[in-house]
């Protein structure tokens, strides 16, 4: 995936409560419960041959790498009681310690279900992916976005080590001390920069703006960031972004709504922002759908023997307005769910580009020595029978910029009276800035060029095409309503459709 949105992408749908549980009485207790728990209820129905066969290869592959051991794996060895007696073996063998040996042998147990959403967490692996969840980190303070191989500060935290740095929404991460990030993925950004509070580092950035590096030392702190933000564009449109699908995201979300309602009476229409939004609790998507429907399908869930079940929203209320979505690839999980099922009630419709495609939900269980197994248990669909899992959810408007989406989801919100610019790296759409790899204008020696794809949804103009820039000027003598102003080195675009 990933993503990713935020610090880590969350894709689990259920979650149980993690309660307090006593030691293993034996060495192998964990690796047996887990083994149990994947018999009894992983989505894929595994057999225990392939579960054996897992861990014992996964043993075998590490023993020969740490100590150079071979280790020889017997097709014969197919059941619990036979992998038990092999850990025992090889552990005295090899010489290595209890929970080396568990590990190995759930890693590879879960490494045969061609689920990478089913995972062991140890203690503090689990307390990382709860703290995700809800949007609790430890960090330097801002968000990021890949855009085209770019991976950019697309948001800066109020009151973070970064806010109070030079760094500037539009940087582009360039090196975490001395290790490039370049064509790095998100996960592997994020594996440098996570750290334990209080520990530093040296970040390189990039400033598209004066097309030149910025060095930045930070230290890393604890945050709680807000799962939801809200603001007004320019007229009667309100703008909601989602992070998380936190325990705290519906409240935020409807706190937000009101907060909008107040500022504009009445709202006209509404753009819900799940970009880079890797999911949550399904409880959070219930209770966020119900902010927009009064009563309606959520979803079907099955499970391993095909069983469907619906869940339902109850007691909500119609929100009353049209609603567009912004969804992306790293649209996932919680924010698929609740972009479908919008969409089947004929509440929302979709801007961007095709989801993730994770269509499955996990629970949470606690094992015997305080580690916990995330496991898929179910799949998911929308109200009408809509596969997302390995699939995705393609949107009714499909746009790949990132600005032009916004300006696609406000467009067929029939706004009308329009201003653009940019400012401190960001596009600025009706007021709201929008982080973005490529700048809204780019001076040339053939004149200031524009985003073709923001002048071509702006203008409903499909000849200008799909290149990256072109000259402005034709356009504004072809527009009369085509306005450019400058002032103080900023250029802003205005136009009346």
């Amino acid at each position: 995936m990933k993503r990713i949105s935020q610090w880590a992408i969350a894709t689990v749908l259920l979650l149980t409560a993690v309660l307090p549980v006593q030691a293993a009485e034996y060495p192998y207790e964990e690796t047996e419960e887990v083994f149990l728990h994947v018999m009894e209820s992983h989505l894929s129905k595994p057999a225990a041959k392939q579960l054996v066969k897992g861990a014992l290869e996964e043993i075998s592959e590490q023993a020969e790498q740490k100590k150079q051991l071979q280790f020889k794996v017997s097709e014969e060895d197919d059941t619990w009681d036979e992998l038990e007696l092999r850990l025992a073996e090889w552990q005295k063998k090899g010489g290595f310690d209890t929970p080396t040996m568990n590990t190995w042998a759930i890693d590879g147990m879960l490494s045969t279900l061609n689920d990478p959403h089913s995972v062991f967490f140890t203690q503090d692996e689990l307390r990382l992916f709860q703290s995700d969840v809800e949007n609790q980190f430890v960090g330097f303070g801002f968000r990021l976005r890949l855009q085209k191989d770019h991976i950019i500060i697309r948001e800066i935290v109020p009151n973070s080590p970064a806010a109070a740095s030079s760094l500037q929404r539009g940087d582009q991460l360039i090196k975490v001390n001395e290790t490039s990030m370049v064509g790095k993925t998100f996960e592997e950004a994020y594996a440098y920069l996570k750290g334990n509070e209080g520990t530093e580092a040296v970040l390189t950035v990039y400033r598209p703006s004066d097309k030149r590096e910025h060095q930045v030392k930070l230290k890393r702190a604890f945050m709680t960031l807000p799962e939801a933000e809200g603001q007004m564009f320019t007229g009667s449109i309100g703008y909601i972004s989602l992070e998380t699908f936190g325990s705290e995201g519906a409240i935020q979300v409807r706190d937000k709504l009101a907060e909008l309602s107040r500022l504009q009476k009445p709202l006209s229409g509404l753009v819900l922002d799940l970009r880079d939004n890797g999911g949550g609790y399904l409880s959070t998507a219930r209770d966020i759908a119900s902010l927009f429907m009064e009563e309606g399908l959520l979803m079907y869930t099955t499970n391993r023997n095909g069983v469907e079940v619906e869940t339902w929203v109850r007691n909500g209320q119609d929100i009353g307005i049209p609603v567009r979505i912004l969804v992306n690839g790293g649209t996932a999980s919680a924010s698929e769910l609740l972009a479908g099922a919008l969409r089947d009630h004929d509440i929302a419709k979709l801007v961007g580009t095709k989801t993730f495609g994770k269509g499955s939900a996990q629970q949470v269980i606690p094992l015997s020595d305080g580690d916990a197994l995330k496991l898929t248990l179910n799949e998911y669909f929308t109200p009408k029978h809509t596969v997302v899992n390995h699939v995705g959810l393609q949107p009714d408007m499909v746009v790949e910029d990132y600005g032009a989406q916004v300006v696609e989801a406000l467009h067929s919100l029939k706004v009308n009276t329009w201003e653009l610019s940019d400012a401190e790296g960001d596009t600025v759409i009706n007021g709201i800035p929008f982080p973005t790899v490529d700048p809204l204008f780019k001076q040339t020696p053939q004149g200031l060029q524009i985003r073709a794809a923001v002048l071509s949804h702006l203008l409903g103009d499909l000849s200008i095409g799909e290149k990256d820039y072109v000259v402005l000027a034709p356009y504004l003598k072809k527009y009369p309503t085509l306005k450019l102003l400058t002032k103080n080195g900023v250029n802003t675009l205005t136009f009346t459709s």
